[in-house]
């Protein structure tokens, strides 16, 4: 029998549609891409360095200087950025319309030299050094008082928006909070208002204790397939412990969530043979004295607690998602979850 779940963080409901219901060898979607291409005119190879804008981060043990090889990760600005950060964020209306002029930063985050190397393919170390890119340009973007968000994301297969071969992620900064972050903390702040309490920690601490939608789960971070999951084997990383912003996250818990997402990549990645997937961290924003509703940041340090979003892209969203912004999900979470926790 089918049921309509609410997933209140999102406020949305999923219909989780036993009769479509689907394992994983019903999803036939794949992207063993072809790598038969000449990797020497990839622009982020080793070499390379001159085909990309000059860069603005990277991790470099051998002491080398910018914009040579000798990195580990590399990071840069688009070079067809969707935003730009030379332009202002000016507020004008054209007759009864609004816009915001083009102000942002579009950069792109290259985790690996390794052009064979994908997202299944890592190991903690390089986990980690990706995660130290998306802290300390998040928090050196955020020295910026116009910028009001910063959204970090990696495409994973061209049916996810992957546009080059070579592993790589992306951040889009923002003069504006989007909306499905200001959801999620209007929505969480609800609940602490009501209960006083946290409500992913709530979440985690109840998904924890069922342990029937848990994929992977260590001392610090836990992954499990949510309650009212939008996409098929959907899976969310949490810390077990309370934070808000990822910004604070120390080398040592980085370890652990390298380990859980590591385990969690790979149990994907042999259940549905490769899947294209969209990841995603959802963050909370720093205070700015000129938002135009400051009572968003009242408590945001108790209520919200920062996560990540991995989410297969193995169905296509229709006329019903997109008329409604409600889902469709043909796979039961419960059985993802048992799934992804059998693989080894």
């Amino acid at each position: 029998m089918s049921e309509i779940r609410y997933n209140f963080l999102k406020d949305t409901y999923t219909i989780i549609s036993v009769e479509r219901s689907k394992r994983p060898h019903d999803f036939t979607i794949s992207i063993y891409e072809e790598e038969t291409t000449d990797i020497s005119k990839c622009p982020f190879e080793y070499g390379n360095e001159d085909k990309t804008p000059p860069e603005i981060f990277s991790i470099r043990p051998d002491g080398s200087p910018p914009n040579t090889p000798g990195w580990l990760v590399r990071v840069f600005p688009n070079k067809y950025p969707a935003l730009r950060i030379e332009n202002q964020p000016i507020y004008e209306g054209y007759h009864m319309f609004d816009k915001i002029g083009g102000f942002g930063a579009h950069e792109v985050i290259v985790e690996t030299p390794d052009h064979f190397k994908h997202t299944q393919d890592f190991e903690e170390k390089d986990f980690i050094n990706m995660f130290i890119a998306f802290r300390e340009r998040i928090k050196s973007l955020y020295q910026d008082l116009r910028i009001k968000y910063v959204h970090v994301f990696k495409n994973h297969g061209k049916e996810a928006g992957k546009s080059l071969v070579h592993s790589h992620s992306q951040l889009i900064a923002l003069p504006i909070i989007p909306k499905q972050q200001l959801t999620m903390i209007k929505q969480t702040k609800k609940y602490y208002q009501q209960k006083g309490r946290c409500y992913l920690c709530d979440e985690i601490k109840t998904e924890i204790n069922l342990a029937e939608r848990v994929v992977y789960e260590n001392e610090d971070f836990v992954s499990y397939c949510p309650y009212a999951s939008l996409y098929p084997f959907e899976v969310k990383i949490a810390p077990k412990f309370h934070s808000h912003d990822f910004t604070t996250i120390t080398d040592e818990k980085l370890k652990t969530l390298a380990d859980v997402l590591k385990f969690t990549v790979r149990k994907l990645h042999k259940t549905l043979i490769n899947p294209p997937f969209n990841m995603i961290l959802h963050t909370a924003p720093p205070y700015r004295e000129d938002y135009i509703d400051k009572t968003i940041y009242e408590h945001l340090d108790k209520h919200f607690h920062w996560h990540i979003d991995i989410l297969p892209r193995i169905t296509t969203l229709a006329g019903f998602e997109l008329g409604t912004d409600y889902y469709i999900n043909p796979t039961m979470p419960e059985e993802a979850a048992r799934f992804l926790r059998e693989v080894v």
